[in-house]
C-alpha cells in the first residue's frame, strides 16, 4: 500500500491542477446569479475597504441608517410626509427620497441641495417618471429584476462593475468574474438615455463585458443648439454623462494612436510609450515592462479614478504623462502654454476640464470632454468658459475675458 501512496498523491495533485485549469478558463455561465457584496468580503479585504469609503455604497440607503439623511426633513418647504420616506438617494450634491406604495418604491417630490441647504421644489424632472423601477433602480441597486422590482442589494456594489458573482464564489474564487478596464462598465450608469425599448432610463440586461450599445441608446449633444442635458459645443450640462463626454476627446484614442496608422515619427513603440498610452501599464505604476500585445485599453475611467476607493482622488495627474505642460514630444510648444502666473496655481483641469455641469444648484462638476472653452462660447451659448471657471476670473466682465483670451492666444499662435 505504501508504494502506491506517492502515486495517489501525485494523481490527486494532477486532478486538482486539471480542475483548477478547467474552472479558471471556463467562461462565466449565462445562468450566473448575483450574490451581494458581502460574499466578496470573505476573501477580498483591501477592495471592500476602499469601496466602503467611497460614495458608491451610499447611493441608496434606508433613512433609518445612521448618517444616511442629510436633508432637512422638518423644513416647511418639504413637499411630502417625512414619515413616508423609506430610502435616501445620494448625499453629496443632492438628496432625493423614495417611499413605498403597493410593495414598490416610488419617488417622492423635490430634491435637497446639499451645498445651499435648501429644497428644490420646481423644475424637478423626477415627477415625470416617478417610478424608480424604470428610472433609478438600474444604477442604484444591484441585480434588479425589472419584472418584479426586486433587487439583491441597494446602492452600487461589487457586482455592479464585476457582474453576477455566483460562479466565482461557488468555485472558491477559481471561476472567472469580469475584471477589466472597459469604460462601458462605468458608462452603463454615467450616461443618460434609454433602454433599447425606450421604457427604462438605464441599459436593461447589460452585464460587464457586454457591448453597451446593444442595450442602451445614449442621449447625445446637438451641435446646433443647447439642450437640457448638453451644451451645443459638446460639453455636458447635466451629470451622469461623463462616458459620452470622454468619448469625444483625444484620450479615448490614446492606444489606437500607437496601433492604428502610426507613422513612426516619434520612433519605435516601446514600453515607455505604453506607460502613458495604455491603461494596464499606467495602473501598474506606469510600468515600462509591457508590450503592445499585453494591453487592450488606452486611457479609460479607471486609469484616472480609483475605482475601489476615493473616486475624486487622481490615480495619476496630467503632468505624469504630459510633463509640465501640453506637449510631451514638442517641448517648444510649452513655453507660453499657460497664460496665468505661477503663483495663481492653475491646474490642468481648471482650464481643460471646466465646470460646466449644473449639480446641486451650481456648476460643481468638471466636463469630461477635455478642451479649452473660450469666452466666445459663453457669448454664443451661455456655457461657462475656461477663463471664468472655478473662481478664476468670475469677477471680470465677459468683454475683459474675450479681449485677454484673444490677446494671449493670438500673440502665441504666431
Amino acid at each position: 500500500m505504501k508504494k502506491f501512496f506517492p502515486l495517489v498523491i501525485v494523481s490527486i495533485v494532477f486532478i486538482l491542477i486539471f480542475v483548477g485549469f478547467y474552472l479558471s478558463n471556463k467562461p462565466i455561465p449565462d445562468n450566473a446569479t448575483y450574490v451581494g457584496s458581502l460574499s466578496c468580503q470573505s476573501c477580498h479585504t483591501d477592495e471592500p475597504l476602499g469601496w466602503h469609503a467611497s460614495m458608491h455604497p451610499k447611493m441608496m440607503r434606508k433613512v433609518t441608517e445612521a448618517g444616511a439623511v442629510v436633508a432637512d426633513l422638518a423644513s416647511e418647504d418639504l413637499l411630502f410626509d417625512a414619515n413616508k420616506a423609506v430610502w435616501a438617494i445620494g448625499s453629496k450634491w443632492e438628496q432625493q427620497f423614495m417611499g413605498v406604495e403597493d410593495g414598490h418604491e416610488t419617488l417622492l417630490p423635490g430634491a435637497w441641495l446639499v451645498e445651499s441647504k435648501k429644497w428644490k421644489t420646481t423644475g424637478w424632472d423626477g415627477w415625470k417618471v416617478p417610478n424608480p423601477i424604470k428610472r433609478c433602480h438600474g444604477c442604484h441597486t444591484v441585480g434588479l429584476n425589472v419584472e418584479t422590482g426586486q433587487f439583491i442589494e441597494p446602492s452600487v456594489g461589487c457586482e455592479s462593475c464585476h457582474g453576477p458573482g455566483s460562479w466565482h464564489v461557488n468555485t472558491a474564487g477559481i471561476g472567472q468574474i469580469y475584471s477589466g478596464l472597459d469604460p462601458q462598465v462605468c458608462g452603463q450608469c454615467h450616461s443618460r438615455g434609454r433602454s433599447i425599448d425606450s421604457e427604462y432610463f438605464f441599459p436593461v440586461g447589460y452585464k460587464p463585458g457586454d457591448n453597451l450599445s446593444d442595450y442602451f441608446n445614449e442621449e447625445k449633444p446637438d451641435a446646433l443648439q443647447n439642450t437640457s442635458k448638453w451644451w451645443a459645443n459638446g460639453h455636458p450640462r447635466k451629470r451622469h454623462q461623463e462616458y459620452y463626454a470622454w468619448r469625444q476627446e483625444g484620450h479615448v484614442n490614446s492606444l489606437k494612436s500607437l496601433t492604428e496608422n502610426y507613422d513612426g515619427k516619434y520612433g519605435e513603440v516601446t514600453g515607455k510609450c505604453l506607460s502613458c498610452h495604455a491603461g494596464e501599464a499606467i495602473i501598474d505604476g506606469q510600468s515600462e515592462d509591457y508590450l503592445l500585445e499585453d494591453v487592450q485599453y488606452g486611457i479609460t475611467c479607471s486609469t484616472c479614478h480609483f475605482s475601489h476607493g476615493d473616486l475624486d482622488k487622481e490615480r495619476i495627474t496630467c503632468a505624469d504623462c504630459h510633463g509640465e505642460s501640453a506637449s510631451y514630444h514638442n517641448k517648444s510648444l510649452n513655453k507660453n502654454h499657460v497664460p496665468c502666473p505661477v503663483e495663481a496655481k492653475v491646474e490642468c483641469q481648471s482650464c481643460h476640464m471646466p465646470l460646466t455641469v449644473m449639480n446641486g444648484g451650481d456648476y460643481t462638476l468638471h466636463s469630461h470632454k477635455a478642451g479649452i472653452i473660450p469666452p466666445s462660447d459663453t457669448r454664443k451659448l451661455g456655457v461657462p468658459n475656461s477663463c471664468a471657471n472655478g473662481g478664476c476670473h468670475q469677477d471680470k466682465s465677459l468683454e475683459w475675458q474675450e479681449e485677454n483670451f484673444k490677446k494671449f492666444y493670438h500673440k502665441n499662435s504666431k
